[in-house]
C-alpha cells in the first residue's frame, strides 16, 4: 500500500513540472541557486529570503542535472527539490509504523501522496516542503525518545531543528506549539506520577541542553559554510535570529492580511469555477484521530503520550496561524502534515472500533472515495489550470500564463532574430520573475534590471512598470512600438516597448494564419 502511493505521489510531483510559470518567490530562489552553483556563494537577507537550507538540497540536483551555471537552470531541475522532499514525505510515514499501526500508516501515506494542496506546493519551488519533511522527521525522533530516552533521537531531533531554522523562519511557530503540546501531555501526568517515559528533572535538563547546542551548532555551520564572505559569517549567523524582529512586523499583514478562519475554509471547502477543493474527507479522519487519542485504553503508554502531543501540537499550530494577520496558502502545510498524520490514526481507529468484518470495510471504501476525488482535484491543479486564481485556490499573486506566453515568448522569438538582443527592465520589483526568463541575456550583460528608471534608455526591448510610462515614453520618441500592455500578476501591470524595426522583422517571419 505504502509503495502504491509512493508510486503515485511519485506521478502527481514529478510530471510535467515546467507547465505552470514562474512565480517570483521561485524565480528568486532559482537566482540564489545560480549564485551557489556559479561558486558567488550564498548571502542571508534578513528581511526576507530565508536560509540555505532549500538551496542546499537543490544544488547537487542542478549539478546531477548537469547544470554547472545560472541559465543553464531548468524549472525541472528546480522544482524537483521540493518534489523529492514531497516523495520522502510519503514514504516518512513508515517511520510512524508503531505509534499510527499498519493500517494507519498505510492511510496515511495514501492522503499524503494524494493531497491536493501538498501535491501542488510539492511542484513549488519553495521552502515548505523540506521544513514539512524535517518536521517529520523530527516527530519520528520525539516518537523514538518517548520509547526509549536517549542522546541518538535526541542528536536526530535537533539536527532536524538546526536545518528547519536555515530552512525558514517560520519553523519556530511549529517549536512554540510543540512545547505547548508537550507541556499540556505531560506536566499533569508527571504531577500524577503518571508520565512516561519517567525521566528526572537533571537528566531532562541535561538533554534538553544538548539538544539545543546541537542544534545551534548544525544551523550556524548550515548559513556559514557557503557565505560570501567568509569573514562576516558570524554577522550572518547573528542576523538569522535578529530576523525574527522583522517577522514581527510582518505577522501584522504587509498586504497579506486574511481572516481568522481563511486556513480552515481554504483546507475544508474552496468551490472554485470549475471544481470544488477540499481536504475536508482528510480533515474529519484527523478529528477522529485526536479523539481516539484521549479515549482509547488500549495503546501503550509512549504511544498514547505520543498521539496526544501531535493531536495538541496540530490544534495549537493551527490557532497560531490562524491568529496571525499575516497569511499565505503555504504557510498551512506544518499544521496540515500533522493532521494527515492524525487521519491515519482516525482512519486505524475506527477500523479498530468497527468490531464485524463486514463494518470494516465502511471506512476502506470512505478512504478510496476521498482518494479518486482527490486526484481529479490533483488533476485540475497540477495539468489544467496550475496558474489560474479562479480556477485552483493555492494559486496565489501568481505570474500570468499570458505574460509567459506572449512577452516572453516574443523576447525568445526576437533572439533568434538578433542574436545580441537587449532588454531593460524598469519595475519597482526589478520585474520578478523575468529576470529568470532572461538569465541567458543577462548573463551576456545584456539585460538590465532596475526597480526605477534609470538613463540611459535604448535596449531593444523595453519593460516597465504602468506607473512609470510618463516617465519612459518621452525618452523613446519614435523609435518603438508600445506600449503593449501586460499582466505580470494579477494587478500588476507592465508596459513593453520593442525596437520599431525589430518589431516590424519579427512580424514579417511570422507566417500568415488564414
Amino acid at each position: 500500500m505504502v509503495a502504491g502511493a509512493i508510486a503515485l505521489g511519485s506521478y502527481l510531483r514529478t510530471s510535467r513540472l515546467d507547465l505552470r510559470p514562474m512565480h517570483t518567490d521561485e524565480a528568486i530562489q532559482a537566482s540564489r541557486v545560480g549564485d551557489l552553483i556559479e561558486g558567488r556563494g550564498f548571502d542571508y537577507l534578513p528581511t526576507d529570503g530565508h536560509g540555505p537550507g532549500l538551496l542546499y538540497i537543490t544544488a547537487p540536483i542542478a549539478w546531477s542535472g548537469g547544470a554547472k551555471t545560472y541559465p543553464e537552470l531548468t524549472e525541472t531541475l528546480v522544482r524537483l527539490a521540493p518534489a523529492l522532499c514531497g516523495i520522502a514525505l510519503i514514504a516518512a510515514s513508515l517511520l510512524f509504523w508503531r505509534p499510527l499501526g499498519a493500517a494507519g500508516v498505510a492511510a496515511t501515506a495514501l492522503l499524503v501522496a494524494l493531497s491536493p494542496m501538498h501535491v501542488y506546493y510539492s511542484r513549488y519551488f519553495i521552502m515548505e516542503l523540506p521544513l514539512v519533511l524535517l518536521l517529520a522527521l523530527s516527530f519520528a525522533c520525539l516518537w523514538r525518545y518517548l520509547r526509549k530516552p536517549g542522546l541518538l533521537p535526541l542528536l536526530g531531533a535537533a539536527a532536524c531543528a538546526g536545518w528547519m531554522h536555515a530552512t525558514k523562519e517560520t519553523f519556530a511557530l511549529s517549536i512554540v506549539a510543540l512545547g505547548v503540546a508537550l507541556a499540556m501531555t505531560y506536566l499533569p501526568a508527571a504531577m500524577q506520577r503518571q508520565a512516561e517515559p519517567k525521566l528526572r528533572a537533571r537528566t531532562l535538563l541535561l538533554h534538553g541542553g544538548i539538544g539545543l547546542v546541537a542544534s545551534l551548532l548544525v544551523s550556524a555551520l548550515l548559513y556559514a559554510v557557503f557565505f560570501s564572505d567568509r569573514a562576516n559569517a558570524w554577522e550572518n549567523i547573528r542576523e538569522s535570529y535578529l530576523t525574527y524582529f522583522h517577522y514581527g512586523e510582518r505577522a501584522e499583514g504587509v498586504g497579506h492580511e486574511k481572516p481568522a478562519g481563511y486556513y480552515l475554509k481554504l483546507l475544508a471547502w474552496s468551490k472554485m469555477e470549475i471544481t470544488t477543493f477540499t481536504e475536508l474527507p482528510a480533515l474529519l479522519l484527523a478529528l477522529v484521530g485526536f479523539v481516539a487519542a484521549f479515549l482509547r485504553r488500549d495503546l501503550a503508554p509512549a504511544r498514547r503520550y505520543f498521539l496526544r502531543t501531535l493531536s495538541l501540537y496540530a490544534l495549537a499550530l493551527l490557532l497560531i496561524y490562524s491568529a496571525i494577520a499575516y497569511k499565505t496558502p503555504w504557510s498551512i502545510l506544518p499544521f496540515l502534515h500533522a493532521a494527515l498524520l492524525l487521519a491515519g490514526f482516525g482512519f486505524a481507529s475506527l477500523l479498530h472500533w468497527c468490531r464485524p468484518l463486514p463494518a470494516k470495510a465502511l471506512p476502506a471504501l470512505a478512504i478510496a472515495a476521498a482518494s479518486l476525488a482527490a486526484w481529479r482535484q490533483n488533476t485540475a491543479a497540477n495539468f489544467d489550470f496550475p496558474a489560474e486564481p479562479k480556477r485552483t485556490p493555492y494559486v496565489y499573486s501568481h505570474t500570468t500564463t499570458r505574460l509567459v506566453s506572449k512577452l516572453v515568448a516574443d523576447v525568445e522569438e526576437m533572439k533568434g532574430i538578433k542574436p545580441d538582443l537587449t532588454v531593460q527592465v524598469f519595475h519597482p520589483e526589478f520585474g520578478w520573475p523575468l529576470p529568470w526568463y532572461f538569465r541567458d541575456i543577462a548573463a551576456a550583460g545584456r539585460a538590465g534590471f532596475a526597480p526605477a528608471v534609470a538613463p540611459p534608455v535604448g535596449a531593444d526591448v523595453i519593460i516597465i512598470d504602468a506607473a512609470y510610462s510618463e516617465q519612459v515614453e518621452p525618452l523613446l520618441g519614435d523609435r518603438y512600438i508600445g506600449p503593449d500592455m501586460r499582466e505580470l500578476r494579477p494587478n500588476v501591470l507592465l508596459n513593453s516597448y520593442t525596437e520599431k524595426e525589430l518589431f516590424y522583422e519579427m512580424v514579417s517571419r511570422r507566417p500568415i494564419t488564414q
